[in-house]
Order: structure tokens, then sequence, then C-alpha cells
């Protein structure tokens, strides 16, 4: 790799009308940054120098320039533009506001560029050639994003919130008329979701563009598309095509093909789907987490792929030809220290070049509504006989995501240090189908603890953890658990590990995003006006008074999504009940790493913090039901320590 370029963050975008070049991220010095790849000489070229970092970045159909979302800490910011070759960047289209990113669409044939744009609580549609001054297409309030332009810049696809009124847009890019829209709801009391994922490429030849679909209906989800004039086009229940876990797709080479991901208990596969026959392929791939994947102009298929102690490196694919699946680089050496900027998570086997070797394994916990899956790995080397292991619960945020089996620095860094470590899947996960999903009526955060405290039962019943001895880490919504916790059972849990968390729900709706303040809707069935006894119900403050630590918090004072103000308040509250907790304060906003020497500092300091907690001894039975004292854990300290770091 040239120039200090160092391994993949997402798949190459490549350029539709010019399959020698691609753009890329890639690491750099920690941080990700823009690489402009030549497919003919192999040469990667470094373009962006952002002190943060840069997460998103496309190329023009002719390949003539780059673009990237240039981000403050907070998330607002601008497209730039830059030529392939290199050189000065400018604003990729002029007239734009800078805001928050809502998606970027290009048309190969009309040579059009569309980009959304959220300012205060509206989101905006701008057209333009690239580099020249775009003008405003339309603008509605709330969240929603540009997902697509149909060849010839005929319509404007926008995606707001799936289970929506307006989960799909199409818009009249000439005359800003709203053409069509597609509810997420199905209308029939079984509730549903839509998700738009671009419009037919080669569609040229008809008046009619044709938008590429995921619906979830009746507890399934359908790939399917939307023709103008028609609506949506769908093969139906039992079908090839349906599908019992979630899945996306992008559409692959000329027709009606397109190529689906679907993740199921959490690991990934490939499949090639022709719409119009309602059959599929599945797509020899290994075992394991794909991350990513992107088509080439020669169709072949670029994916990002990980699995335990296999850090993600690139896949390609060729679905066209009898060829194996292939790795075009070397592994990457593992990172175990747990300051790696990916945050996809360990679960099984073991990989070569210095992974820990740690036991793995795949707990199913049963319950009355289900079977929680967790992915547990125990210390490896002379402590593997050493247990039962201190023991983290390295709690996944979203909560519509899920752990994986894919490399997780975090774990390895953990398990390395004598801790047993538990990834669970709690109801709420993703890849396990709308029921689990979505079911648990609104009891947000509460229905989440009942399965971590069922697994914790049932790994100190398999002699793997024991009381006194165990601990929750999270991010995001996973810290906001790990605070709920530490306040609705804090028997169970002997420290928490809290990084940019929701510490009060309310608060934090009124200050977080607009697409956040969807989910949260969603989630609750309503705002905290209309269901305020849920809100409580779920907040982290309501139960502060019966936290006793010890708590160690790092958040950002610049983070947009779990605002500062909120976490202010919840530290407040800790010291008026004399709590043992710790406190970092870091920037990059939400996304901690683009801190990356902050993220490290903390999280070695949270190891260190965890280690205090859970390696003396277990209370007994009668200490656990006569309270918690500062007495019991050598890191009870009654004063707030406030460390800060800045970019």
């Amino acid at each position: 790799m040239s120039g200090g370029i160092g391994p993949a963050v997402h798949v190459p975008s490549f350029a539709a009308g010019d399959g020698r070049r691609a753009v890329e991220t890639r690491y750099v010095d920690g941080l990700p940054q823009i690489v402009a790849w030549d497919l003919t000489t192999g040469q990667r070229r470094q373009a962006t120098t952002a002190p943060l970092g840069v997460e998103t970045a496309a190329i023009e159909p002719d390949g003539h320039g780059l673009w990237w979302f240039d981000a403050a800490p907070g998330g607002q910011g601008r497209w730039l533009r830059g030529p392939f070759e290199g050189g000065h960047p400018r604003p990729a289209l002029d007239g734009v506001p800078a805001g928050r990113m809502h998606g970027l669409a290009f048309d190969p044939r009309s040579g059009l560029a569309a980009v959304g744009v959220g300012v205060a609580d509206r989101s905006r549609y701008y057209l333009g050639r690239p580099g020249e001054r775009a003008r405003l297409v339309a603008e509605e309030p709330g969240y929603a994003a540009v997902v697509g332009l149909a060849p010839g810049g005929r319509l404007l696809a926008t995606a707001g919130y799936p289970a929506g009124p307006a989960a799909v847009r199409l818009w009249s890019p000439a005359s800003g008329v709203l053409v069509d829209a597609i509810p997420g709801a199905a209308g029939d009391g079984d509730g549903g979701a839509v998700w738009a994922l671009g419009f037919r490429p080669d569609d040229l030849t008809t008046a009619r563009p044709e938008l590429l679909l995921v619906l979830e209906r009746a507890g399934r989800y359908t790939l399917a598309f939307w023709r103008q004039g028609e609506g949506i086009r769908t093969h139906g229940p039992g079908s090839a095509l349906d599908f019992d876990t979630e899945i996306t797709a992008c559409w692959y080479g000329p027709g009606r093909t397109a190529l689906v991901q679907q993740d199921r208990a959490g690991r990934s596969r490939l499949l090639r789907a022709d719409l119009d026959r309602g059959t599929t392929t599945v797509l020899p791939t290994p075992e394991g987490t794909i991350i990513d994947f992107s088509c080439a102009p020669d169709r072949t298929v670029h994916c990002l792929w990980s699995r335990d102690g296999e850090p993600p490196r690139p896949l390609i694919c060729h679905p066209e030809s009898p060829k194996s699946a292939e790795h075009p680089e070397p592994p990457e050496r593992p990172d175990n220290s747990g300051h790696s900027g990916r945050s996809t998570t360990a679960s099984r086997g073991t990989a070569p070049g210095g992974t820990t070797g740690s036991g793995r394994r795949e707990l199913w916990t049963r319950r009355p509504y289900g079977q929680i899956h967790s992915f547990v790995a125990t210390p490896p080397g002379r402590r593997a006989g050493h247990r039962p292991w201190p023991t983290v619960f390295l709690v996944h945020g979203g909560p519509h995501t899920h752990d994986r089996d894919a490399y997780d620095g975090r774990t390895e860094a953990l398990v390395r240090a004598g801790f047993a470590v538990v990834r669970t899947n709690y109801r709420g996960s993703t890849g396990y189908g709308p029921r689990w999903r979505d079911d648990f009526g609104h009891r947000v955060g509460l229905a989440q603890l009942e399965d971590l405290a069922a697994v914790r039962g049932h790994l100190i019943d398999a002699g793997v953890a024991e009381p006194g001895r165990t601990g929750l880490c999270g991010y995001s919504w996973g810290g906001y658990l790990t605070l709920l916790a530490m306040g609705v059972q804090p028997r169970l849990w002997d420290v928490g590990l809290a990084v940019a968390p929701v510490a009060d729900y309310t608060a934090a709706y009124r200050a977080t995003t607009p697409a956040l303040r969807e989910v949260d809707d969603r989630l609750f069935g309503g705002t905290p006006e209309q269901v305020p006894h849920r809100y409580r119900a779920a907040c982290p403050m309501t139960y502060v008074g019966r936290v006793r630590g010890p708590l160690f918090l790092a958040a950002s004072a610049d983070d947009e999504k779990c605002p500062p103000e909120q976490i202010e308040r919840y530290l407040a509250a800790l010291r008026r009940h004399d709590v043992p907790h710790r406190v970092r304060w870091l920037g990059g906003g939400h996304d901690l790493g683009r801190d990356p020497a902050g993220y490290a500092a903390a999280w070695s300091a949270m190891v260190r913090y965890a280690d205090d907690a859970l390696r003396t001894s277990p209370r007994t039975a009668d200490h656990r039901n006569s309270g918690r004292t500062g007495s019991h854990h050598p890191v009870h300290h009654t004063e707030e320590i406030e460390e800060r770091s800045t970019p």
C-alpha cells in the first residue's frame, strides 16, 4: 500500500462510465481519508487530509471528480469536490447551504447530481451539474434523504423513516412537484416498512423509471421494484425473493437483476436475484460477515469481509465466472489494543497473525418469547482455566443493529486482559426477523435489560461468569442501556462503562437530530408529550437515585445525536447522590473515532477502571442483599474526575 495508506474502511465506489477509476475510504494515520484508486496502474493517491477524517465519498460517473462530505465535529458540513488526478477542492455544488448530509445521487446520462441537506428541522433537495450552481428542487419538514436520480434526471427519489407515511417520495426535478409516494405502513394492520435502494441504471429506453425496493410485510422482507405509472411490482409471499431476516440490495448489471445481502444470526450471505423470474442464486463467500459491498462496471463484486479475529479486508467475488472469491490484499495485522476505529464485533473461531486464540462460543438463552443469541469470548492461555472470569457485556447500540461474526479490537483487548466478553443480540436487534426487532410492546430499554439479565444468569449457571464480577460497556444506545441497567438492576451489574450515551431520554429527544426523533417516535409509539409515561419508564434519570456505581462516562461536547447537556444533567445527579464515577470529555462529535488519540486514552482508562472494579473477590450473597458500599471496590470514590481531550 503506497504513501502510508492503510486498510479499507468501506468498499470502493466505481465510476459508472469509466471502470478504471474508483474512490475509496481508507485509514491514514488512524483516520479515515479519501483515496483515489487508478485500477489501470494500481496506484492509490490520498485525496484528503481532513483533521477529523472523512467517512463519506463518491465519484462522478465519468471519473473526473471525487466528492466527499466535509463535516464539523457536530455533523454539519458540505460536499466538496476535487479532481481525480489531484488539485485544490472546491464546493461540489454552489448555492447549497451547510447542513447535515442527507444523501447524494448522480445521473450518468444527464450529468446531473442531486444532494439532500438537513437545515434546522427541514430536508432540502438540490440539483445541478458538478462544480456549477445548484437550484432548490423541493423541501419538506423532518428527515428524508436523496436515494436516487432516474436516468435522464426525470425523477428524484427521497426516503424518510421506512415505517412512516413518507417512506419513499418521487419528485419531478423540473417542477419540484411530488409525483408519487410510497408509505411504510402496509395498511392491513400488520405494520410494515419500505426502503428505497436506487433507480435501475440501464433504464434508458423506457419512459417509466424503475426503483429497487425492500418491503417489510407480514413479518417478511421482500425484494421488489416500483415502476412509474404502475406502482410496486413483486412476486409476492413465498417466492425466492421473500426473506425471513433483514436484507439490502443493489442493481446488478443490465436487466432486472440485483445483488442481495441477507443478515441472519450475526452472519451474512450474498445472493444474485432475478426480479423477472423470482429466483435467487447464493454466491460462494467465506463464512463470516460482509460488512459492505459494491458492484464494479466489469460486474465483479467488491466486499469488505471479516470474521472473528480477522480484521476487515477486501474480498472480490465473480458471480458470472467459476472463479472463487479472492482476497486481493494480504491480511492486516490485527490491532488487539482495542483502539481501532472499527466497530465490528468478534464472535467465533481463531485467526492467524497474533490474535488471542481465546475460546469462542455461541450461547442461545431460552425465554418464553424466543431465544436470545450471544457471542461469548473467554481468555486464552494460562488464564483459560481460571473460570469463572470477570465478565464484561459489550452492549451494541442502535437498537436496530446487531453484533456479528467479525473482528473487534475491544474484544481482543479485553480477553487478553483476562475478561470474558459477551455480545448479546437483545430484542430490538436486526438479523432475527421483524418480530424480534419490534415486538417488545414499547417497553424501551426495559425489555433489553431483561434479555441482558437472562444471559448473565445463563453464564453464571454455566460457570463462565459469577455474581459480583459482571459489568456493562456500551456506546451510544448501548451506553444508554448501560446507564439504565445500573439504575434498574443495581444488584446485577458491578461496573458500567458508557460512551456517548443517552442519559436523559426526554432532554435528548428535544435536542437531537430530526432523524433520531423519528426513530424514537417509532420505538415509544409517540413523542414525550404524547406518551410521557413510556419515556419516564425508559429514562436513566428516573433511576439515578438507585445507582451505586462505579460508572465511567466518556462523551463529546460536540455530539449532536446524544447531546452533552443531558449527560451533564445526569452527572450532576450522580454528584448529588454521591455515586462514584469518572467522566472524560472527548472531541470528534458522536463518532468518537474522529478523535482517535482521545478515544484510545479513554478506552485504556475504561479497561483499567473495569479491571479495578471486577478483579476483587466477588461479594457474598449477604453483601449483595444488603446493598453496595464503597469499601467493596478500590475504584469507589465520590469525587468526580473530569478529563478533557480535544482533537
